[in-house]
């Protein structure tokens, strides 16, 4: 999406200018920031964002989209939590059948989320050396390698929407669905995307970030969020802000013919 984006925004300038993107995590991104190697910042941990503007060397610009944490596993649902009507539930019927669960540990804000959702179910199996070594498994594969291996060895996962949708129209999984996801904006598993934007760029640098900012939020711009993945995999993949989550749910569907297929369509 960022390349739509950026291609999108360079259609509405008359001058030549190039838009150089660098993806890393939330935390290294904002590192990126602060050494001066990126003039912008799109980020989603607003505990490590306020960081860094009470110490004065980013300001924000807000919320740019929404994202969607989401939790999925095997279809046949071997921890039963399908039934679960709550995540708290969920996590902790996984622990007690010990059914496979993959954990990125890579200091990403979906390893923290993760680990959020684990403490709130008054558990921490990456603590435990015993028995969750098991069925608790670590790596430190990106987002999409850990989505594709989880799916073949039938694990449950913390993804995010995105990345969910994005393999999927690759055919890259093909056996999982998902049981849980953001439904509203103050959700649990919201996974809002923020702009940070240094205050040390140069005046050049600055002008250029405040026009591209003014895009992002702009109603073209989040036209071009709001419909994106939509003519490839039949969902969107984000949210536009306003809208506050996404417009169709993932819950219940499934993988096939490189879209996902609602549960309302199977």
């Amino acid at each position: 999406m960022i390349e739509a984006l950026a291609n999108d925004y360079l259609s509405t300038r008359s001058d030549e200018v190039s838009i150089q993107w660098i993806c890393n995590h939330s935390r290294n991104t904002q590192l990126a920031l602060l050494y001066g190697h990126v003039d912008l910042a799109l980020t989603y941990e607003r505990d490590q964002e306020q960081i860094s503007l009470s110490e004065g060397w980013a300001n924000t610009s807000g919320c740019a989209f929404r994202d969607h944490f989401c939790i999925v596993g095997p279809i046949d649902d071997s921890a039963n939590i399908k039934t679960c009507s709550t995540i708290s539930d969920a996590m902790t019927r996984i622990e007690k059948s010990r059914s496979q669960f993959h954990s990125r540990v890579d200091s990403s804000a979906t390893m923290f989320k993760e680990r959020q959702l684990w403490v709130a179910a008054d558990l921490a199996p990456w603590d435990d050396e015993g028995s969750a070594s098991s069925w608790y498994r670590t790596s430190v594969l990106g987002p999409a390698d850990a989505l594709i291996q989880a799916d073949e060895k039938g694990a449950y996962l913390l993804t995010d929407r995105s990345t969910l949708l994005k393999q999927t129209e690759l055919g890259s999984v093909k056996n999982c669905t998902c049981f849980f996801e953001s439904k509203s904006a103050d959700d649990v598993l919201m996974n809002d995307c923020h702009a940070l934007y240094s205050t040390t760029a140069d005046q050049m640098a600055r002008g250029e970030v405040k026009a591209f900012l003014g895009y992002l939020h702009s109603d073209r711009g989040q036209s071009v969020i709001g419909s994106y993945g939509v003519d490839t995999v039949g969902h969107p993949l984000f949210a536009r802000v306003k809208d506050e989550c996404a417009s169709t749910s993932l819950v219940g569907g499934r993988p096939s013919g490189r879209k996902w297929i609602s549960m309302q369509q199977t």
